[in-house]
């Protein structure tokens, strides 16, 4: 089952979710580099947009419960390909172990926008159990995370 992923930190800016979970997946709408307290763009340079968007990507995945080591796979757009190489950069260092798969095309953005990011992740803290046994400790970073799903809502099997 889906559930909204959603942070006062990082609003929907039209009518759609942020994010969503299902199950231990994650899935992030387009992020850019919007000031989630002014609505706008934080400025027309790419590097100070690209840090916004992974702040806002950042915000969205920590109300799921993870992080950018959980994510697996990035979709990124950018306005000019020739700035690959000042994304990279950034890229590189919010990324420091196993990097995620990534597909970058060129794209028409909105709103002044020059990259957006749509992200992947799979959070092993959204563990779900649906068997007799609940594992005593489910540990990641201090924090136990435990869904339990009722598979028997119309009564225990026959």
């Amino acid at each position: 089952m889906k559930a909204p992923i959603s942070s006062a930190k990082v609003p929907a800016p039209g009518p759609y979710s942020p994010g969503l979970t299902v199950g231990e997946w994650i899935f992030l709408s387009g992020q850019g580099g919007f000031d989630p307290n002014t609505g706008r763009v934080v400025s027309d340079d790419l590097a100070d947009q690209t840090e916004q968007t992974f702040n806002n990507i950042e915000t969205l995945l920590e109300a799921a419960g993870a992080s950018l080591d959980d994510v697996v796979s990035c979709l990124v757009h950018l306005v000019d390909l020739a700035d690959v190489p000042v994304f990279n950069a950034i890229y590189e260092q919010k990324f420091t172990g196993v990097k995620p798969v990534r597909t970058t095309v060129r794209a028409d953005l909105v709103a002044g926008l020059l990259v957006e990011i749509t992200v992947v992740a799979r959070a092993s803290s959204l563990l779900e159990v649906s068997g007799p046994r609940i594992p005593s400790e489910i540990r990641k970073s201090d924090t136990v995370h435990i869904r339990i799903v009722n598979n028997y809502a119309a009564g225990p099997p026959a």
